[in-house]
């Protein structure tokens, strides 16, 4: 099989880069994809500036699992069972891992507003 490659520029290897959380709270920037190492709960927190179709992912590794939280005007969405559930709008609203290897990933659908999860494993909770 042949394959074409760049004369010029990088080569991308594909997926997102990885940044190991191993405090308790951490801002997240866009297309970026976060490992919760910490023996108590990490709180994730959206950028309040995202375009459509940055992508965010997060997983779990230490015992006090993750909270992903959101910043005013902020809602995540997402599908079960062919309904569709919102967390609450605004800083009130999180998804959150019942145990510590829950993760889950998600995609801007709205400018700096809505999140959707694209993809979970776990029992993912919200609010």
């Amino acid at each position: 099989t042949n394959v074409s490659l760049p004369s010029s520029g990088t080569l991308s290897t594909g997926g997102l880069p990885v940044t190991e959380v191993t405090g308790t709270t951490q801002a997240m920037a866009v297309d970026t994809s976060y490992i919760a190492s910490n023996a108590a709960l990490v709180t994730l927190t959206l950028p309040s500036t995202a375009a459509v179709g940055a992508e965010f992912e997060v997983n779990g590794k230490g015992a006090g699992g993750w909270k992903l939280a959101q910043n005013a005007s902020q809602s995540i969405q997402f599908t079960n069972g062919g309904s569709v559930s919102s967390t609450t709008v605004g800083t009130g609203g999180f998804i959150a891992s019942a145990v510590a290897s829950d993760c889950v990933r998600l995609r801007c659908i709205t400018a700096n507003t809505l999140f959707e999860v694209l993809d979970s494993m776990g029992n993912i909770s919200f609010t």
